[in-house]
């Protein structure tokens, strides 16, 4: 059955709306320990997610049927759930107006992953792990590698009918350093969005060195201080606080649902001057770019905070109604079986004008933080704790010693006004995969950035 036919069903049966976004995803994953392969596999999933807004109300229903079939029985079922829903619905859903996409858009490896004999993609981690272990006190290394391909087809009611393709490529390496009773783990990656042509873009075993000697370091690192004290953190950890405490509370579905610390600050003073935050699906090679959202919407960048001002949301187009803001793209599903909901891309803070010797020259005790290790947000409340990877003491502007057990904790909104100096080095993070429910892939990053008065707890 024609995917027009499909649509109009939907709105003969009295539908607002109905949409149809075909999905799939495949590709290979490879995983070695010391020298022995411990896994490879080639996987490929697709299908289709119907879904419909029927009286202020949603139903969507997901298969892997794709005959004539079997789509009719999921746009019948999506319009009956839609129906039920909408004598129950008290808050109706309403779609913001966007233009009709139409046509493709690929984005095409200049190394296609395919044509890359998997003895190669072998060679890679064999040299990386290597590599790796040839850095002092490094004790093991298991290096992963990953590639896929995701095709979406969206087709709507409002005239919608746009197909993209996007490959991501990455490698990993969970490395282990160990000195006596010392045990330190460490987790890197490298790649992007794109072929095999990622890795000629930044160096990954170049990576995989500096992250093995990280690990090294801390074997033997003090324990950290604890107290409020001024920071600088590094592009990875900046990036960190951007999306996790920043970037988590502007999206609209949090802030909808009473989750979200920036609730009703649309337009006001949140931050410093000099704190600008945005999220960008359209950069490329970036691990978290996109052409089109999971709505059809085309990705726009998007300025979260500017100079200071919180001055948009993320959102999917019922978000960008109920808050008057224009659609732009941020709507994300982790494949066809999975809802669209609202997601960020790659979000970081902008540069400023320092050097990093001008952020530490006027510090007479604070400290270093670089990367994470986790930690936990609340965005209702507008709190966070980090543990850093890595970190040192800053002493009469310089880096001394460096520290383990480093945690740097705060509320989002003061960390933002206490940001007194942004350096002029910004950089995206390594990839990385966001859950909000679902799993996408993101980056993050920015510049290092100075914070007095941050507070750190440590081993001390």
């Amino acid at each position: 059955m024609e995917d027009t036919k499909l649509i109009s069903m939907a709105v003969d049966a009295g539908a607002d709306y109905a949409e149809i976004r075909y999905g799939s995803m495949g590709g290979t994953s490879l995983e070695i320990q010391g020298k022995e392969v411990k896994s490879a596999s080639y996987g490929e999933d697709g299908g289709a997610s119907i879904r419909v807004l029927y009286g202020g109300a949603w139903g969507l229903y997901s298969t892997s049927d794709l005959s004539d079939e079997g789509l009719k029985a999921a746009m019948e079922t999506a319009v009956k759930l839609a129906r039920v829903s909408a004598a129950n619905v008290k808050e109706k859903a309403v779609l913001a107006d966007v233009p009709a996409e139409t046509g493709k858009e690929i984005w095409a490896p200049k190394k296609n992953t395919a044509d890359i004999p998997i003895d190669e993609k072998k060679e890679l981690l064999l040299d990386i792990a290597k590599a790796v272990l040839n850095v002092d006190k490094i004790h093991s290394v298991i290096t992963g590698y990953g590639d896929n391909t995701e095709m979406q087809h969206v087709i709507n009611s409002d005239g919608t009918d746009i197909y993209t393709e996007v490959s991501r490529t990455y490698a990993r390496a969970r490395i282990i350093a160990k000195e006596g009773a010392n045990i330190v783990g460490f987790v890197a990656s490298a790649g992007g969005t794109g072929g095999y042509e990622v890795f000629d873009i930044s160096d990954p075993i170049a990576h995989f060195i500096e992250s093995a000697e990280s690990a090294a370091r801390i074997l033997t690192a003090d324990p950290a201080p604890s107290g409020k004290f001024p920071v600088i953190t590094d592009p990875d950890l900046t990036g960190v606080f951007a999306h996790e405490a920043l970037g988590h509370a502007t999206e609209a579905d949090l802030v909808q649902s009473g989750s979200s610390c920036l609730a009703g600050r649309l337009n006001s003073k949140i931050g410093n001057d000099i704190v600008t935050i945005v999220d960008d699906p359209t950069l490329p090679n970036i691990y978290g770019s996109f052409p089109y959202d999971a709505e059809g919407v085309k990705a726009k960048r998007k300025v979260l905070v500017d100079h200071g001002v919180l001055k948009s949301y993320i959102v999917n187009r019922e978000t960008a109604a109920r808050y008057g803001i224009q659609p732009n793209g941020g709507a994300r599903a982790e494949s066809y079986a999975h809802r669209p909901i609202v997601r960020m891309s790659n979000t970081f803070i902008e540069n400023g004008d320092y050097s990093f010797e001008e952020l530490i020259e006027g510090i007479k005790y604070g400290v270093y933080a670089k990367g994470s290790r986790g930690g936990q947000v609340d965005t209702t409340k507008g709190s966070f704790q980090f543990s850093a990877e890595e970190a040192f003491l800053i002493e009469n502007g310089e880096i001394t010693k460096p520290l383990k057990d480093v945690s740097l904790s705060g509320m989002t909104l003061e960390i933002l006004n206490m940001i007194d100096a942004v350096g002029n080095d910004l950089r995206l993070s390594s990839p990385g995969n966001c859950g909000k429910g679902q799993w996408v892939p993101v980056s993050d990053g920015g510049p290092h950035v100075r914070i007095q008065g941050a507070v750190i707890g440590g081993g001390q």
